[in-house]
C-alpha cells in the first residue's frame, strides 16, 4: 500500500475555488481508478487556510497511472494559483506486510416497489434509515430483452453501503410491477465491462438487462439472469460512483 499526502496552504479569498477543484478531481480519480481506495480531502480546524489531501493506492502501478492522467495533468495549473506556495507532498510505502487486496464486493441492494413514496415511508420507519431525494435516471438504451429509451424512478439509503435502493415500478421490463415483493439484484461495481461481459458469456451467465449510452456501445450498467437461487447481480460501471456517493452523503443527485 502507498500513502500520498499533500498539505496545501491556501491563498485567502480561493477557498471556495480551490475546494470545487479538489472536489471535481476526487469525482475523476473515484470514476477512474480502482487502484486508489482513499481519497480524503480535509480542512485544519485551528487553521481554516490549511488543508491536507490523504490518497492510498493498493501498489506501484495505480500510483503510476494516477500521476499519467489527463485530468491530473490539467487540474494542476489550476491548483497552484489557489495556493500561497507549492503543496509539500510526501510519499510513504507500507512497512509491515499488507495482506493481500480485496476487490469491491456489494454496494448497494436494489428492490422494485409499487409505490416509491410510501415504500420510502415504510422502510424509513422500519429500518430507522433516511433515504435521498428521489433521481429520475434516463436511460438512452435499455435492453430487457426489447431495445428501448427508458427512466428510472428510484431512491438510495443514506447510510454506509451496502444501500438500500427503491425503485418505482414501471413498465413491463426489468423494474415491472411483477418484480415487486422481493430483492431484484445486488449490485457491484465493475471497473471493466467488456472483460465482465466475456467472463459471464464463458461461464453461461445469461443478461436479463443491458443499460447503453447508444446501440452497440458497451453498457455502462448489466443485471445478470437469476441463479439457482433466484439472485441476480447488477455490475454497475465506476463512473456512476462519484455522484451516486455524492447522492448518498448530500441527499441530492449531482447534476
Amino acid at each position: 500500500m502507498i500513502t500520498v499526502t499533500a498539505k496545501q496552504q491556501v491563498r485567502p479569498g480561493r477557498e471556495e475555488e480551490l475546494d470545487a477543484l479538489m472536489a471535481a478531481l476526487r469525482n475523476d480519480i473515484l470514476a477512474n481508478e480502482p487502484g486508489c481506495v482513499r481519497f480524503d480531502y480535509v480542512r485544519d480546524q485551528d487553521t481554516p487556510l490549511r488543508r491536507l489531501v490523504i490518497e492510498e493506492y493498493r501498489d506501484e502501478a495505480a500510483l503510476e497511472f494516477h500521476r499519467g492522467t489527463a485530468y491530473l495533468r490539467e487540474f494542476l495549473p489550476r491548483l497552484l494559483p489557489c495556493l500561497e506556495e507549492f503543496p509539500e507532498v510526501t510519499t510513504y510505502r507500507s512497512v509491515a506486510p499488507v495482506p493481500a487486496s480485496v476487490p469491491d464486493g456489494l454496494f448497494h441492494v436494489g428492490m422494485v416497489v409499487p409505490d416509491l413514496e410510501k415504500a420510502v415511508a415504510l422502510h424509513s420507519d422500519v429500518l430507522g434509515v433516511e433515504f435521498t431525494e428521489p433521481h429520475v435516471f434516463r436511460i438512452p438504451l435499455l435492453e430487457d430483452p426489447d431495445p428501448h429509451p427508458a427512466e428510472l424512478t428510484a431512491v438510495f439509503s443514506r447510510t454506509g453501503a451496502p444501500y438500500y435502493e427503491l425503485i418505482q415500478a414501471a413498465g413491463d421490463g426489468i423494474i415491472s410491477a411483477e418484480h415487486c415483493g422481493r430483492i431484484l439484484y445486488y449490485g457491484v461495481w465493475e471497473p471493466d465491462m467488456d472483460a465482465r461481459l466475456e467472463q459471464l458469456e464463458r461461464q453461461g451467465v445469461g443478461i436479463d438487462a443491458y443499460f447503453r449510452p447508444a446501440p452497440g456501445e458497451t453498457p455502462f450498467a448489466v443485471i445478470t439472469a437469476p441463479d439457482l437461487l433466484g439472485a441476480r447481480i447488477e455490475y454497475v460501471g465506476l463512473a456512476d460512483r462519484a455522484p451516486i456517493e455524492e447522492w448518498v452523503r448530500t441527499g441530492r443527485y449531482p447534476e
